[in-house]
């Protein structure tokens, strides 16, 4: 009796086990649902451009977000975003300009908000993309800011 009862047991967490890891693999798009915000910059910069590649048109980046349900934080059609001693910013700091340390990336841009939630209930942390396209709207760059 107690042998039979494990076999059931063992048969269903294997089976539960088996469903939690399959399911994912039955949408092709599992990826573009979920970014671990837990990840390095860098990981969470491939994983956008697995979902938006490189020479993507605007559009079409807009499109995915709003399928995502991103925030758009904003879009710039005349500007694009700026990388202030390797990180990223809204704007440029104008003694970086001076000193050659700032530089602006591509010439519109999008900021979004894909997350923002807290550590032990205090520390707020948020992630932002950035995208940056030429003067075709076509996709040239994407950069991560986290704190």
């Amino acid at each position: 009796m107690f042998g039979r009862v494990v076999i059931i047991a063992t048969a269903i967490i294997l089976t539960g086990v088996t469903a939690w890891l399959l399911i994912p693999l039955t949408n092709p798009n599992w990826l573009t649902r979920s970014i671990s915000m837990a990840r390095p910059e860098a990981s969470i910069r491939r994983d956008i451009l697995r979902i938006t590649p490189l020479g993507t048109s605007k559009e079409d980046v807009i499109n995915v977000i709003k399928e995502r349900e991103w925030h758009i934080e904003f879009t710039r059609d005349t500007a694009g975003y700026f990388m202030n001693r390797g990180r990223v910013s809204d704007g440029p700091n104008l003694f970086m300009l001076e000193s050659g340390d700032a530089f602006e990336v591509g010439t519109q841009s999008i900021r979004i908000g894909l997350a923002n939630f807290y550590i032990f209930g205090i520390v707020d942390v948020f992630v932002d993309v950035y995208y940056a396209f030429d003067e075709d709207s076509k996709l040239i760059d994407v950069a991560i800011r986290r704190p």
